[in-house]
């Protein structure tokens, strides 16, 4: 593990949420919870996890997305978001956008405003942000 690595992206996601004011940070499952939580202690803001389908306890709102070889769900908790709560969604890449679209749909379901889908790693090429529209995308580092 490089510590160094991940203290510098921890600061630059910081450094870009801080302009983001009355947030909820919401992790993707399952390397979104190590960027998600992180951020939102140090900033004082609530942590939500956003998980694959079955590992949340309680009533729950499921999304489906499409793989390249299937099918998956994401889950939240019903009760974990209050209606009109802004939040952030973490996650550490951003492919085709299929993850990242159905935690916005869970947000939208439960009445949240997604003020934006923030990620370590984009892949250009494969125009996943083009998917999330009208959300906006901001990722540290872009590969084509």
């Amino acid at each position: 593990a490089n510590t160094m690595l991940y203290h510098i992206i921890t600061k630059q996601l910081k450094a870009y949420w801080k302009r983001l004011t009355s947030v909820q940070s919401q992790g993707l499952d399952a390397r979104g919870f190590l960027f998600g939580p992180p951020l939102a202690l140090r900033l004082g803001v609530g942590f939500v996890p956003v998980r694959k389908k079955g590992k949340l306890p309680g009533p729950t709102e499921t999304a489906s997305y499409a793989l390249e070889y299937g099918q998956a769900e994401l889950e939240i908790q019903r009760d974990a978001v209050e209606p009109g709560k802004k939040v952030v969604l973490v996650d550490d890449l951003l492919a085709t956008g299929g993850t990242m679209r159905a935690a916005c749909e869970l947000m939208k379901r439960l009445k949240a405003e997604v003020l934006e889908c923030l990620v370590v790693i984009e892949l250009l090429s494969l125009k996943g942000a083009e998917k999330l529209l009208p959300f906006h995308c901001h990722s540290l580092l872009q590969y084509d």
